[in-house]
Protein backbone atom coordinates (compact mmCIF):
# COMPACT_ATOMS: atom_id res chain seq x y z
CA UNK A 1 0.00 0.00 0.00
CA UNK A 2 1.11 3.57 -0.55
CA UNK A 3 3.25 5.43 1.92
CA UNK A 4 0.53 8.07 2.45
CA UNK A 5 -2.35 5.66 3.04
CA UNK A 6 -3.08 4.85 6.64
CA UNK A 7 -5.95 3.56 8.72
CA UNK A 8 -7.07 7.11 9.58
CA UNK A 9 -8.63 7.22 6.11
CA UNK A 10 -10.85 4.18 6.78
CA UNK A 11 -14.55 5.04 7.04
CA UNK A 12 -15.76 1.45 7.35
CA UNK A 13 -17.76 1.90 4.16
CA UNK A 14 -16.21 -0.75 1.90
CA UNK A 15 -16.97 0.90 -1.45
CA UNK A 16 -15.63 4.29 -0.34
CA UNK A 17 -12.64 2.79 1.48
CA UNK A 18 -11.64 0.90 -1.67
CA UNK A 19 -11.94 4.06 -3.72
CA UNK A 20 -9.74 5.93 -1.25
CA UNK A 21 -7.12 3.19 -1.45
CA UNK A 22 -7.27 3.30 -5.25
CA UNK A 23 -6.70 7.06 -5.18
CA UNK A 24 -3.56 6.65 -3.05
CA UNK A 25 -2.31 3.86 -5.28
CA UNK A 26 -2.77 6.06 -8.35
CA UNK A 27 -1.06 8.96 -6.65
CA UNK A 28 1.92 6.81 -5.72
CA UNK A 29 2.06 5.49 -9.28
CA UNK A 30 2.23 9.08 -10.54
CA UNK A 31 4.69 10.42 -8.00
CA UNK A 32 7.14 7.54 -7.56
CA UNK A 33 10.07 8.05 -9.85
CA UNK A 34 8.35 10.96 -11.55
CA UNK A 35 11.68 12.43 -12.65
CA UNK A 36 12.48 9.25 -14.63
CA UNK A 37 9.11 9.08 -16.40
CA UNK A 38 8.69 10.30 -19.93
CA UNK A 39 6.48 13.43 -20.09
CA UNK A 40 3.79 11.58 -22.07
CA UNK A 41 3.64 8.77 -19.50
CA UNK A 42 3.47 11.19 -16.59
CA UNK A 43 0.79 13.25 -18.29
CA UNK A 44 -1.29 10.12 -18.93
CA UNK A 45 -1.00 9.11 -15.26
CA UNK A 46 -1.95 12.60 -14.10
CA UNK A 47 -5.04 12.54 -16.30
CA UNK A 48 -5.96 9.13 -14.91
CA UNK A 49 -5.58 10.46 -11.37
CA UNK A 50 -7.67 13.57 -12.08
CA UNK A 51 -10.38 11.53 -13.77
CA UNK A 52 -10.46 9.07 -10.90
CA UNK A 53 -10.81 11.86 -8.35
CA UNK A 54 -13.78 13.31 -10.22
CA UNK A 55 -15.38 9.85 -10.44
CA UNK A 56 -14.76 9.15 -6.76
CA UNK A 57 -16.13 12.50 -5.59
CA UNK A 58 -19.31 12.02 -7.64
CA UNK A 59 -19.74 8.53 -6.18
CA UNK A 60 -19.09 9.68 -2.63
CA UNK A 61 -21.39 12.68 -2.97
CA UNK A 62 -24.19 10.49 -4.30
CA UNK A 63 -23.66 8.09 -1.41
CA UNK A 64 -23.86 10.96 1.07
CA UNK A 65 -27.11 12.15 -0.52
CA UNK A 66 -28.55 8.62 -0.47
CA UNK A 67 -27.92 8.21 3.26
CA UNK A 68 -28.95 11.77 4.12
CA UNK A 69 -25.51 12.78 5.38
CA UNK A 70 -26.15 15.95 7.36
CA UNK A 71 -22.79 17.59 6.57
CA UNK A 72 -23.09 17.01 2.82
CA UNK A 73 -22.72 20.66 1.80
CA UNK A 74 -19.50 21.15 3.76
CA UNK A 75 -18.05 17.88 2.51
CA UNK A 76 -18.90 18.80 -1.08
CA UNK A 77 -17.10 22.13 -0.55
CA UNK A 78 -14.05 20.15 0.60
CA UNK A 79 -14.20 18.16 -2.64
CA UNK A 80 -14.45 21.37 -4.66
CA UNK A 81 -11.48 22.83 -2.79
CA UNK A 82 -9.47 19.64 -3.35
CA UNK A 83 -10.25 19.64 -7.09
CA UNK A 84 -9.28 23.31 -7.32
CA UNK A 85 -5.95 22.59 -5.61
CA UNK A 86 -5.34 19.62 -7.92
CA UNK A 87 -6.00 21.89 -10.91
CA UNK A 88 -3.51 24.44 -9.54
CA UNK A 89 -0.97 21.67 -9.08
CA UNK A 90 -1.67 20.48 -12.61
CA UNK A 91 -0.71 23.93 -13.82
CA UNK A 92 2.50 23.69 -11.80
CA UNK A 93 3.22 20.37 -13.50
CA UNK A 94 2.65 22.00 -16.87
CA UNK A 95 5.26 24.59 -15.88
CA UNK A 96 7.64 21.88 -14.64
CA UNK A 97 7.71 22.69 -10.91
CA UNK A 98 10.25 20.16 -9.51
CA UNK A 99 8.69 20.26 -6.01
CA UNK A 100 5.16 19.52 -7.18
CA UNK A 101 4.84 15.98 -5.84
CA UNK A 102 6.18 16.99 -2.43
CA UNK A 103 3.54 19.72 -2.34
CA UNK A 104 0.80 17.26 -3.28
CA UNK A 105 1.95 14.77 -0.64
CA UNK A 106 1.89 17.50 2.02
CA UNK A 107 -1.55 18.66 0.89
CA UNK A 108 -3.04 15.15 0.99
CA UNK A 109 -1.68 14.47 4.47
CA UNK A 110 -3.56 17.49 5.82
Amino acid sequence: MSSIWNENFVLNIPQIDEQHKKFFELFEKVSEGDEQKEPEELNKLLIELEDYLEYHFKEEEQFMKDIGYNDYKNHKKQHEFFLKRIEEMRQEYDYKNPWLFDKIRTFIKK
